[in-house]
């Protein structure tokens, strides 16, 4: 009895020890080294024209470094799949496929570009998103916003399992300002967990939605393995309700 309770002593305090390390939480990629990821994103649209959205998209991003502290990222989108259903309409693109009626042909024009195209963006170590480049590629199709899945934003200062930080940017096709608290919530098998709260703000500083969520990243590196999230966003009388789930390929 006597050794099971110092066996579960050890435990308790070998875990106390592990939620008091301090992690440095900084972005260091395996540079030039292609990582694919697959996103899958549920919309459902609610307001006087209801909508269902289901995308499926794979892309290869890969990091190159231009200075000590600063990134250059660059992906190729490979593959989109998308299902609508407006009500009355419904309708199915897949880029694999040769388009074959008039709408599968008018989504297959709409998407050329951002397959053809590749994305190209700086970010600092911190994740911190300084430049996007996507040439040719209109903003009904490509909403930098959604680079946010990608990954999180890192504090300038090292933390333990359990602290918390903050972050704002704004999200300018949305019009809002995102103010977000992310919390270094565990250490798994995968990698560190993230979880984030985002509330999303309007020119006047009224809440307009919420995005909640978590990223898993890599122990060494601290590139994002996956993530899941959640965003409840009510517009121009509509609410647009949003999961997005991001996973590496290997």
């Amino acid at each position: 009895m006597r050794k099971l309770i110092n066996t579960l002593l050890l435990s308790i305090l070998a875990l106390s020890a592990t939620a008091q390390q301090k992690i440095t939480l900084k972005l260091a990629p395996e540079l030039n080294k292609p990582v694919k990821y697959e996103m899958v994103n549920k919309m459902d649209v609610e307001g006087p024209q209801t909508v269902m959205m289901d995308m499926l998209m794979q892309m290869d991003m890969s990091y190159s470094k231009v200075q000590d502290s600063l990134l250059n990222i660059s992906a190729k989108y490979t593959y989109v799949k998308v299902d609508i259903d407006a009500g009355l309409m419904t309708a199915t693109y897949d880029s694999s496929k040769e388009p074959s009626t008039e709408m599968e042909k008018m989504f297959a024009s709409q998407f050329k570009p951002l397959l053809e195209n590749t994305l190209t963006y700086t970010m600092n170590t911190l994740g911190q998103i300084k430049e996007v480049d996507f040439p040719n590629v209109s903003e009904q199709i490509f909403d930098k916003s959604s680079l946010s899945s990608l990954g999180t934003t890192y504090p300038n200062h090292s933390v333990s399992i359990g602290d918390s930080w903050t972050a704002e940017n704004k999200m300018e096709q949305l019009g809002v300002n995102a103010k977000s608290k992310f919390t270094l919530t565990e250490k798994n098998a995968e990698g560190y967990k993230i979880e984030s709260v985002v509330d999303l703000e309007d020119a006047t500083g009224n809440k307009v939605g919420t995005t909640t969520g978590y990223f898993i990243v890599d122990p060494k590196t601290f590139v994002t393995i996956s993530s899941s999230t959640e965003s409840n966003i009510s517009m121009q009388g509509a609410t647009i309700k949003t999961k997005t789930e991001l996973k590496e390929v290997k």
